[in-house]
């Protein structure tokens, strides 16, 4: 049988964006807001599409973490006192719809769950957000 799930998560983190040239470009913190409907087979025996425990550990793995760049010069002095998470580019809301997609398919994936992430979105605030749709790869 075939199905659809949402969840929504929060998360607390700091970022900055390196090559931005407003206020952006400094450490600043965020409560984002990550929504997932995820679209698949729902398991014969347990009736369950994706535990959506799992869901929230993805999301849980940014809660109070700095984010930033890997090519950002703060990482090596923050990493003296604390884990850095760094993304490839800076970790703006549409890459982070990217990460959070790509994690939630791959942990699909591992335990052979046919399951994909059909849309995500990730609230920076109140009023902005970043979506992603399977069909936007």
């Amino acid at each position: 049988m075939k199905s659809r799930i949402y969840k929504r998560a929060h998360f607390d983190a700091s970022h900055r964006l390196l090559h931005y040239p407003g206020k952006c470009a400094n450490l600043h913190g965020h409560r984002w807001l990550v929504e997932v409907w995820i679209e698949g087979t729902v398991d014969s025996i347990s009736g369950i599409l994706v535990d959506y425990n799992e869901i929230r550990e993805v999301v849980d793995r940014l809660d109070h973490q700095i984010i930033l760049n890997e090519d950002d010069p703060m990482v090596p002095c923050i990493s003296q006192f604390q884990e850095v998470i760094t993304t490839k580019g800076d970790p703006t809301s549409e890459l982070l719809t990217v990460i959070i997609r790509d994690r939630i398919n791959d942990l699909c994936s591992e335990s052979e769950v046919d399951a994909r992430v059909k849309r995500i979105r990730v609230w920076e605030s109140d009023t902005c957000y970043a979506e992603m749709s399977h069909d936007d790869r």
